[in-house]
């Protein structure tokens, strides 16, 4: 579109290995944007008197906020937004995109509009204001929608003016990422039988009553939730476990969750044969990189920095039992019974989150990852399923889902 666009980490994000401070709100991320601007500035980087800012979600607030303490941005764009105080003035020229599947975002840029002085055309005054409500997408696929962005592009238009050389195009790296995911999971299905024991006795031993390995995973996880709750009025911060936000309260989740599963099963399978553990290695191969390496550059900062990877040996020995009791649950069972799995496993899933959520409101921040577990747990059955038995299922889930946490939730 011809605009110089600078992106960056915040304190305690993807590469950044500053920690983002505990309890300061926006103002730690305030600073951050103000720094980038002023070392973009400094490398030469576009005209510090045509400047705009756009922020998804969090960012969002960032960005209104600093179309507001900073009056020369020429035009805000808050996409998902949260809260500001923002007024008929400024900041100038404000564009606000939600999706119609995140009601609660709908509704905070309806409340800003308003706040906004309602609809205005007036870019030259700087005192133009929007809504646009992006339809069938919610708080991640907006991100990848072409209407949002076509509008956040004709929004600049529209305070600059079209740039020289500017270019009509499409972001279709999500369809290639996606294309590039199906590929691997291809590949992984075919270099299978290599390390798979036709002969396993896993796959054919004696197995529990389906309503009982149901019970096992819905009694472990919501067990899970309420004895991290207990331990919460005990005056423990769960939202900063393990130095990450949110994501080390998910990674004790997972491990007290499996336990309890594993008891309620009475089963614990003995260490995991060769090629059992070969197989569980391929599983992940093919899910760290087609679903997690190929991200790096569409949509997600995978690969670890140091401190994050210090982590990783931690959240696989928490997250393995889980993923060996939802292995034992899956053990046997065909493609359809696989799918069964899946659904169950997401929504058991799904609603001790949720009640994590209404009992502990500080770990809001589960509400951006919980749409993307019916997604990480639908791949994840996929790389798993050629390979028999318990094993394989548990270690490519362990390795898979911590790498994947740690790689999502900032540092504190």
């Amino acid at each position: 579109a011809g605009y110089t666009t600078v992106l960056w980490d915040f304190d305690g994000h993807g590469t950044n290995p500053a920690p983002m401070p505990s309890g300061s709100g926006g103002g730690s991320l305030q600073a951050t944007a103000e720094a980038v601007l002023a070392d973009a500035l400094a490398r030469g980087y576009g005209d510090p008197d045509r400047v705009a800012i756009l922020g998804h979600s969090m960012g969002s607030g960032v960005a209104m906020t600093f179309g507001i303490d900073h009056a020369g941005t020429m035009a805000t764009i808050a996409v998902s937004p949260t809260g500001a105080e923002v007024t008929p003035e400024l900041p100038r020229n404000l564009l606000l995109m939600a999706g119609s599947l995140e009601g609660r975002f709908v509704r905070n840029a309806e409340e800003r509009l308003a706040e906004a002085g309602g609809e205005s055309g007036d870019h030259a005054a700087g005192r133009a204001r929007d809504l646009i409500e992006v339809p069938g997408v919610e708080h991640i696929t907006i991100l990848f929608s072409p209407t949002a962005h076509a509008a956040s592009r004709d929004w600049l238009d529209a305070t600059f003016g079209a740039q020289p050389g500017a270019r009509n195009y499409t972001d279709r790296r999500m369809l290639w990422y996606g294309l590039g995911a199906v590929g691997a999971l291809l590949l992984g299905s075919g270099l299978a039988p290599l390390v798979a024991d036709p002969g396993d006795a896993a796959a054919v031993k004696p197995r529990r009553p389906v309503w009982r390995r149901l019970a096992a995973l819905a009694v472990g996880a919501v067990g899970a939730t309420l004895i991290l709750w207990l331990v919460s009025l005990a005056g423990v911060e769960l939202h900063q476990m393990l130095g990450l936000l949110v994501g080390g309260y998910l990674l004790i989740w997972f491990g007290i969750a499996g336990v309890l599963s594993l008891l309620l099963l009475w089963v614990w399978p003995g260490a995991p044969e060769p090629r059992a553990l070969l197989g569980g290695l391929l599983a992940f191969a093919v899910l760290w990189l087609g679903a997690g390496l190929l991200a790096e550059w569409v949509w997600l900062p995978w690969l670890l920095i140091p401190r994050r990877l210090l982590l990783w040996p931690l959240g696989i020995v928490l997250t393995l039992p889980w993923f060996l009791a939802a292995g034992e649950t899956v053990r046997g069972t065909g493609l359809g019974g696989r799918a069964g799995w899946w659904l169950a496993h997401t929504l058991v899933l799904a609603v001790a989150l949720f009640l994590a959520l209404q009992l502990s409101p500080s770990l809001g921040y589960l509400i951006l990852i919980l749409p993307m577990f019916p997604i990480i747990i639908g791949l994840h059955a996929l790389a798993a399923a050629p390979h028999r038995g318990s094993w394989p299922f548990a270690i490519s889930g362990a390795l898979f889902v911590s790498w994947m946490l740690l790689a999502v939730f900032p540092l504190q």
